[in-house]
């Protein structure tokens, strides 16, 4: 069966659910796909479930201070750099090997919102296309029929697009990766990494009071391990160029002999509520918001098991 076939079989699929009032959910994918492996495997679980359809998949900045310093990161050559471009071009890539360029696809914003010393109600907040579909896609939501956005990366162009237009805050439901918590203490940490790229943002999400907000810290992720040998054997023993690319990627960027899949967990403990432990939980105190949606635990082994049943399963019959 090849692909184009296989896509408008998922088509009908998707039809026929929604003929019978189970269509999947719709969301936005924000990623900073060039940065990290995990990008790409939690892009592909997106495309590939049954259980989700993605409306747009934008690419995020991941911008810091050690990308400008060093002459290399992650592979990348630093010299005119533009980390934005690079996650474009990465999600082009890999929605042309799963022959679904009919997903849209804006670039995000370049640099992130505000200033290295803050961001205030007034200060400069970056534009782009993919903070223009956000824009567009939450006017036709509600607060009854919201748009689910998850970001993956900085929340530069969620927060940008909220920020340009106040009023959609309350139709969107926002899932983001990123922070530490201590689910015994209630205690948040903001020094991780997707949280450092655009602090600005996230602080501007969480004083949004009237926007539904969930967020998987990455500390229960940390035990979502994949070992690069057992994994690239798996993936090579596929003939298709998906798979080729999800293990290529592990040597291009040197991620080493284990990667945590950070952002493969948020997807499938979106598509897979079953798979995580979610809760209501106080927020920073800092912030305006009283309560966060908080995933404080998640189950490594079905995790493990879900995604490689669907990849396996989505390339079958190639």
């Amino acid at each position: 069966m090849n692909q184009t076939f296989k896509v408008l079989l998922y088509t009908l699929f998707i039809t026929c659910l929604s003929a019978f009032g189970q269509s999947p959910e719709r969301y936005i994918l924000d990623a900073d796909t060039a940065n990290e492996l995990d990008d790409y495997y939690a892009i592909f679980q997106a495309i590939a479930s049954p259980e989700m359809e993605l409306i747009s998949l934008n690419s995020a900045q991941f911008n810091s201070s050690q990308i400008f310093m060093d002459s290399i990161w992650n592979g990348n050559k630093v010299t005119n750099f533009n980390s934005v471009t690079l996650s474009q071009a990465a999600n082009e890539t890999l929605l042309k090997g799963l022959n679904r360029m009919d997903i849209p696809h804006p670039q995000g914003c370049e640099t992130h919102l505000g200033y290295a010393y803050g961001y205030w109600d007034g200060a400069f907040f970056p534009t782009s296309p993919a903070t223009a579909f956000i824009i567009k896609e939450a006017k036709k939501a509600s607060p009854s029929n919201k748009l689910k956005i998850i970001c993956i990366g900085a929340s530069t162009n969620l927060a940008a697009a909220i920020e340009a237009e106040p009023k959609i805050a309350k139709n969107i439901h926002a899932y983001l990766l990123g922070a530490q918590f201590d689910a015994t203490k209630n205690v948040w940490n903001k020094n991780e990494f997707n949280i450092r790229r655009d602090l600005n943002a996230f602080d501007a999400l969480l004083n949004q009071t009237d926007m539904e907000m969930t967020v998987m810290p990455i500390t229960p992720v940390r035990p979502f391990v994949f070992d690069k040998t057992k994994t690239l054997e798996r993936l090579y023993k596929i003939d298709h160029a998906v798979p080729k690319l999800l293990g290529d990627v592990w040597t291009d960027i040197n991620a080493g002999q284990e990667r945590i899949m950070w952002d493969l967990a948020l997807i499938l403990a979106i598509q897979k509520p079953e798979l995580a432990t979610l809760e209501d939980r106080p927020a920073p105190p800092e912030n305006k918001r009283d309560t966060l949606h908080v995933y404080t635990a998640i189950d490594i082994k079905g995790m493990h098991s879900e995604f490689w049943n669907t990849l396996e399963g989505y390339f079958k019959e190639q």
